[in-house]
C-alpha cells in the first residue's frame, strides 16, 4: 500500500512529537513513528481538539508495524471525532491494509459528506475505484447474464 500524504488544516497546532511521527510515517520508518505517536497522544488530555487525530495515527502506525489489534484505536478514534478527514483517511488505509475493501469505501463516502473536499479521501476513492451498480443485482457480477446485459447497458 503506498503511502497517501495527509492533509492538515494547521500543523502550528500540532505538537512537536506529531509532526515527527508524520515525518518518519512518510519515511516508512513504522516503529520510530509510532513511538512519536503515542508521545503525542500520551501528552495530550482527552477533551483536547487533536487528541482523536494523535490517537488515530498512533492506531494507524501500529497497524503498520504489524499489531492488528491496532485497528480498534483507529475506530475508537473515528467514533470519537468523525468529523476530521485525515481520522477517517486514517481509518479506512487501516481498513485497505486488513483488505476490508467495503469497509474502507463506506468509510470514505462518510468521511466526504463530512469533510467534502479533503484531497486524501478523494485520492483514495480514485485508487480504489468505485463500481457502478450491478445490471441485475439478484445475479452476481460474474454470472454470464449479468455480463451479457450489462455489456447491453453499455452499448
Amino acid at each position: 500500500m503506498s503511502y497517501i500524504k495527509a492533509v492538515y488544516l494547521d500543523l502550528s497546532q500540532c505538537c512537536e512529537d506529531f509532526i515527527t511521527g508524520t515525518e518518519l510515517l512518510e519515511q516508512c520508518q513504522h516503529d520510530d513513528a509510532t513511538i512519536s505517536f503515542k508521545r503525542a497522544y500520551k501528552s495530550a488530555p482527552d477533551s483536547y481538539g487533536l487528541f482523536s487525530k494523535y490517537r488515530s495515527y498512533y492506531g494507524f502506525s501500529c497497524l503498520l508495524c504489524g499489531r492488528l489489534e491496532a485497528i480498534n484505536v483507529c475506530r475508537s478514534a473515528a467514533k470519537a471525532y468523525p468529523y476530521d478527514g485525515d481520522i477517517c483517511m486514517n481509518l479506512a488505509r487501516a481498513e485497505i491494509f486488513l483488505d476490508n475493501r467495503n469497509g474502507a469505501l463506506d468509510i470514505i463516502n462518510t468521511g466526504l459528506q463530512l469533510s467534502h473536499e479533503h484531497a486524501g479521501l478523494q485520492k483514495l476513492r480514485a485508487r480504489l475505484g468505485v463500481r457502478k451498480r450491478k445490471p441485475l443485482p439478484l445475479l452476481s457480477r460474474n454470472n454470464p447474464l449479468s455480463h451479457a446485459v450489462g455489456r447491453r447497458m453499455r452499448k
